[in-house]
């Protein structure tokens, strides 16, 4: 059983891990920082914002550089796949996260 338990959650974070393949990252920044704060951090490092989550502090990021995007570069607390960020949508939105 513990080897059960043990290989989903193994599953579940390397499946959440950002690749560099995709360019982009998700990102999870601090609660206390806006969204203007966000663009501004993310474009102080050299990136740009592609879209918000559905709350304040998810955001798909990518670097101008075509590089992979560094949660510390960017001020983010972590990275998280952007296929993960993109189910994190408005309610109210119309369009597709997907």
């Amino acid at each position: 059983m513990f080897f059960a338990v043990f290989g989903v959650l193994l599953l579940v974070v390397l499946s959440y891990r950002p690749v560099s393949e995709m360019g982009s990252a998700g990102m999870v920044f601090p609660f206390s920082m806006t969204e203007d704060d966000i663009l501004q951090q993310v474009g102080a490092a050299g990136g740009r914002v592609v879209r918000f989550g559905g709350f304040g502090h998810l955001a798909v990021v990518v670097n101008d550089d075509g590089s992979m995007p560094e949660a510390d570069a960017m001020g983010a607390l972590f990275a998280l796949s952007p296929l993960i960020t993109s189910a994190c949508f408005d309610a109210d939105d119309v369009n597709n996260a997907f």
